[in-house]
């Protein structure tokens, strides 16, 4: 079976425009999340997030930093002058784009903006908006085929929409599909731009957010995620393929499994989580995990479930393993919330450390682990693993191992 490395890392995210800005900050102990100034979020259920101010006019938000961590990520990996004849998949997690609030007020107002639906007044003004509302705004595709594009792709185009789950899992298919023969080199990662009127008001109403306006996972005092948004981009390669840079460390394991238990709501002993953990350490063939790059969304019934899955999964290695999530400082990413946490499980095999989670103070007793809290530590890390729960039920892992070559 063809081994699978990472060579590049591009992230764009609340804490900075790059990836080394963005770790900068993370080992500091930094968090975006802040009072949302973009709009009035006065009568919100959550007036906080953790947003990127972006230059210019986009419909599409999830565009520019999909593409700025991609050129990121594959200049590292040294793809900018090609691949040498190897063939390139792209593999992105993402869900729909919205069109932008204001458009769809003028939209609101096209129809007649009453309680009935005016066809022929919305059909006269329809045209004026045909240049901003197109296919590529609302399409979970239009990312993945646009990076595609950029990178001279000849291998598959895939779109993972599994929304928390989605990079992660987005990131999986890729190591498949070089294992597989599929592609020799793949773009993979996710992408999420939900800091939003539609979206806060969305999930406020679902009663995932945190309505104290913090992000703290696995304290006592949390109540709800903050909604953050981002991009995190992965160059990968078979171990064999020639040229670019040196392999930064491998995708040792991949797992995937499915709750089906409730749709905002994970199974509460974790089986569907621990399965999925249990899947990625079987195939990478390891049983100590040094740190978890932990899904933790600050929210009440799922910080407990995954450490329960931790447990179960881990078996004796539990107590000895460094658990951080990500979440805590720049929020959660949705679509790209898997990816991110890749990346920080690269830079704590490549730099010996493990970034604290930030927002915790207080562990639960139903969240009890060797959590990382207040600042960075230096450990020796070998393997981490990587978490991405989802609405729905569906889990996805990695295990991420330092590259040693046969």
């Amino acid at each position: 079976m063809r081994r699978v490395v990472i060579k590049g890392v591009g992230v764009w995210s609340p804490l900075g425009s790059t990836w080394p800005a963005t770790t900068a900050a993370l080992a500091r102990g930094a968090t975006a999340v802040a009072p949302v100034t973009a709009w009035d979020a006065t009568g919100f259920p959550c007036r906080v997030a953790a947003g990127i101010a972006i230059d210019g006019a986009h419909e599409d938000r999830r565009r520019p930093l999909a593409h700025a961590a991609a050129r990121e990520a594959w200049t590292a990996a040294g793809f900018e002058d090609g691949c040498g004849g190897a063939r390139i998949g792209v593999f992105i997690g993402a869900e729909s784009g919205r069109a932008s609030f204001r458009t769809v007020l003028e939209l609101a107002r096209a129809a007649g903006g009453g309680a009935t639906f005016d066809a022929a007044a919305f059909a006269v003004r329809a045209r004026e908006f045909a240049s901003r509302v197109d296919a590529a705004v609302i399409s979970p595709a239009a990312i993945a085929s646009g990076l595609a594009t950029m990178v001279n792709a000849t291998g598959p185009v895939t779109t993972v929409s599994l929304a928390c789950a989605s990079g992660a899992a987005a990131v999986i298919e890729a190591v498949r599909a070089i294992r597989a023969g599929a592609c020799d080199v793949a773009l993979a990662g996710g992408v999420g731009a939900d800091v939003e009127p539609l979206m806060l008001a969305g999930f406020g109403l679902l009663g995932a957010l945190s309505g104290a306006g913090e992000s703290c996972p696995f304290d006592r005092r949390r109540d709800g995620f903050v909604v953050g948004e981002g991009a995190a981009m992965l160059a990968l390669a078979a171990s064999d393929v020639r040229g670019g840079a040196a392999p930064r460390c491998e995708i040792a394991g991949v797992g995937r499994s499915l709750d089906g238990y409730r749709l905002t709501a994970p199974e509460p002993e974790g089986d569907g989580a621990a399965r999925a953990i249990a899947a990625a350490m079987a195939d990478a063939g390891e049983i100590a995990i040094d740190c978890v790059q932990a899904h933790g969304t600050s929210t009440p019934l799922n910080d407990p479930a995954e450490i329960t899955a931790l447990r179960r999964a881990l078996g004796d290695g539990f107590a000895r393993a460094h658990v951080t999530a990500v979440k805590g400082a720049v929020g959660h990413w949705i679509a790209g919330a898997g990816a991110i946490g890749v990346a920080c499980a690269v830079d704590a095999i490549e730099r010996g450390r493990v970034f604290p989670t930030a927002g915790l103070r207080a562990v639960d007793a139903s969240c009890a682990a060797n959590h990382v809290i207040g600042e960075t530590i230096a450990i020796d890390v070998r393997t981490a693993l990587v978490n991405a729960f989802a609405f729905g039920g569906a889990n996805a892992s990695l295990v991420l191992r330092r590259w040693e070559s046969a």
